[in-house]
């Protein structure tokens, strides 16, 4: 295990991921709560439950103590920084429209660095591969899924066709894969964050998608 995981590489690797994830994931939330016309405390109680949800499920479930945005306060420092200009700064607001259009961008980079992260402290606890992998995939879509609950939408992990979950789970398994090919662990990391967010802008983009379900075939086209 510590020829495969270095200790200080990997750990380095994993904050700077994490910290990442956080930011992307808390400017997506923001976005979805400006569509929805949110004032500053909606903006920021968005952000943190789509950059901490999925984080927290894998901690619980990994009985990973204190939970990492407790030992990271400044999380939500940097988060209400980022939220107090996107909601009142003019500046801001007159590039609502440009970020509007990138908040898909940045809700796959946010899915891929939450769920390479996620796979990687998943490993660091010597949990089984698989268990690693799904502890990756629900790190990155967690967090997404509780958002829009939230602001009452359908989830796009329970949407049909698209690759959400998909793509999360090829990302962590390419991660996984890098690492037992001695790729090295910031190469590795960097392949399954590539993964994922190629998979899922091929999804919005050209509409690459999984096969439908067969009672939405069923149903035609017309149903």
């Amino acid at each position: 295990m510590d020829t495969v995981f270095p200790a200080i590489s990997s750990q380095l690797v994993l904050q700077v991921l994490e910290a990442a994830a956080v930011v992307a994931s808390a400017i997506a939330g923001m976005i979805v709560a400006s569509n929805k016309g949110m004032d500053l405390v909606g903006a920021f109680a968005l952000a943190c439950v789509n950059a901490f949800g999925g984080g927290t499920l894998r901690d619980l479930l990994l009985d990973n103590r204190p939970f990492y945005w407790m030992s990271n306060w400044w999380f939500f420092v940097a988060i209400l920084a980022l939220a107090v200009p996107f909601v009142y700064s003019r500046q801001v607001f007159a590039l609502t429209n440009v970020v509007h259009r990138r908040s898909l961008k940045m809700d796959a980079v946010g899915l891929a660095l939450f769920t390479i992260a996620g796979t990687g402290i998943a490993l660091a606890h010597e949990t089984p591969l698989v268990i690693a992998i799904l502890m990756g995939v629900l790190t990155g879509t967690t967090g997404g899924v509780l958002r829009d609950i939230v602001v009452s939408e359908l989830p796009d992990l329970f949407r049909p066709g698209g690759l959400y979950a998909t793509a999360s789970f090829a990302g962590a398994l390419a991660f996984v894969l890098g690492l037992a090919s001695a790729l090295g662990y910031t190469n590795a990391a960097l392949v399954g964050v590539a993964v994922i967010v190629t998979l899922r802008l091929l999804s919005v983009r050209l509409g690459v998608a999984m096969p439908p379900p067969q009672w939405l075939i069923d149903k035609g086209p017309d149903a």
